[in-house]
């Protein structure tokens, strides 16, 4: 069995050839691995046998926790069974939280011979995302995230900065926790710009002689805190740019109308044998 994400998980359970009924029966199993995906919604635990004593049929019984399944919304049981060779297939049509490390077992009849098989499930991880794809932080403000897990056996969940070094041990904290679950918040009580990145939560679970791992990333931007001032800012600088080049327009043009009104006075004073200093009181005008 890989720990590749499938569909369908199977449980093998094989109960090979012996000399008597009373010692009739070994076996061995790979115990049942799903998860990982929200697409994983089923599984399959197979038991079978090879009997060499056909005295007497063997048949195969499903229990969970000690209690008998039988074929119903969720659970569908098929049984292959003749003297020699014998297939029994349990299927767990939706498989949820409730399944995780539950103790699934195989009852070979009349004997009672019991094979016990145990689910175990690759980490789920997702982060509280709101609706967002990434988060807004203004600088100098904190940042709180959190982080759902689930897995059998219960996942090692941890906080990382993916662009730092930076241990975030200190600032995470377990929110709820059950066998199956657990939510590890992440709380940063002041951001700085350099905070700007991924951050990432992590579960692993060992099971299999095997260390299964699965993650989640969020981006999380940092917004400099006089932000909200840049707008009003804008459209100051804009206000006195123009007011500048209005100023300044104005002014050219009152110099130009000076400057054409007193070409025109020195014109018509040419013309009038008028001297162009009209102004001083010494000059007397000529009658004609």
């Amino acid at each position: 069995m890989t720990t590749t994400m499938m569909t369908v998980a199977k449980v093998l359970a094989v109960v090979c050839c012996a000399v008597s009924m009373a010692d009739a029966i070994e076996y061995y199993s790979v115990d049942g691995v799903f998860g990982g995906t929200k697409g994983v919604k089923g599984a399959s635990l197979i038991c079978s046998y090879n009997n060499t004593d056909d005295s007497q049929n063997l048949t195969i019984e499903w229990y969970k926790n000690g209690e008998q399944l039988l074929s119903n919304s969720n659970y569908t049981i098929t049984n292959i069974t003749n003297p020699e060779h014998g297939v029994s297939n349990l299927t767990i049509k939706v498989v949820g939280k409730n399944d995780y490390g539950q103790l699934y077992s195989c009852i070979f009849k009349p004997n009672g011979t019991k094979k016990d098989l145990t689910l175990y499930a690759l980490p789920i991880v997702q982060i509280e995302r709101h609706g967002e794809k990434s988060k807004t932080v203004t600088e100098g403000n904190h940042l709180d995230l959190d982080c759902t897990v689930t897995g059998y056996p219960l996942p090692n969940v941890t906080w990382s900065h993916e662009d730092s070094n930076v241990d975030l041990t200190d600032k995470q904290n377990v929110t709820s926790a059950s066998n199956v679950s657990v939510s590890l918040g992440l709380n940063v009580e002041k951001m700085n710009m350099s905070d700007r990145g991924n951050f990432v939560c992590k579960a692993t679970n060992f099971f299999q002689d095997a260390v299964h791992a699965k993650n989640d990333t969020i981006l999380v931007r940092v917004k400099d805190r006089l932000a909200p001032l840049w707008p009003f800012l804008g459209i100051m600088a804009e206000i006195i740019i123009l007011a500048v080049i209005i100023g300044v327009y104005e002014f050219r043009r009152a110099k130009q109308k000076r400057l054409e009104e007193q070409k025109d006075a020195n014109e018509q004073a040419v013309l009038t044998g008028i001297t162009p200093r009209q102004d001083s009181p010494n000059v007397r005008q000529r009658k004609t």
